[in-house]
């Protein structure tokens, strides 16, 4: 649960799947990178905001048997940044290639749930960290990833029509 649980051991694979996306994907992929990070900076952003606003203690500070298991971070609890974050790029990805849904969505249940699992996070913060992560993911997805990508077929569409001429980009 470690190990999930820590966001630098996905660095590494991380970069090989976005190298590898963005090989066979080239600006489709690229436009869902950009996509991407900007919803997780903006699901972060608002993890943060939230937990300062509402500043609840985390369940390794009030509880005394769950002390041992992980390191407790000073921040607040709620909601689960890694939540936030992980549930975002499920479903942002998601929705633009629906192949992945599974591997996506229980891997960010795993986060989420190692979280609890750590006592780092009561299970109602990573409840609403996973609501609201997928909330800005589809608004990441449908605001964002696909103006831009509408933006380039229109602007550049021999590029984007080079890729995948069956894979036509709509709004659904």
């Amino acid at each position: 649960m470690q190990f999930i649980s820590i966001k630098q051991n996905f660095i590494w694979p991380g970069t090989v799947c976005v190298l590898v996306f963005l090989w066979f994907k080239k600006m489709r992929g690229l436009v869902l990178i950009i996509a991407t990070g900007l919803a997780v900076w903006a699901s972060d952003s608002l993890g943060a905001m939230l937990k300062e606003i509402i500043a609840r203690d985390r369940p390794c500070h009030i509880l005394t048997n769950v002390r041992d298991i992980a390191s407790c971070s000073n921040s607040f609890s709620f909601p689960s940044n890694h939540a936030i974050n992980s549930f975002t790029v499920a479903t942002i990805i998601t929705l633009a290639y629906k192949n992945f849904a599974f591997f996506l969505y229980v891997l960010a249940l795993l986060i989420g749930y190692s979280r609890v699992y750590l006592g780092v996070h009561y299970p109602t913060d990573v409840l609403a960290g996973a609501l609201c992560g997928i909330v800005i993911g589809y608004v990441g997805y449908k605001h964002v990833y696909l103006k831009i990508a509408c933006l380039l077929k229109t602007r550049f569409p021999d590029i984007a029509d080079h890729e995948r001429p069956e894979a036509k980009i709509s709004n659904h």
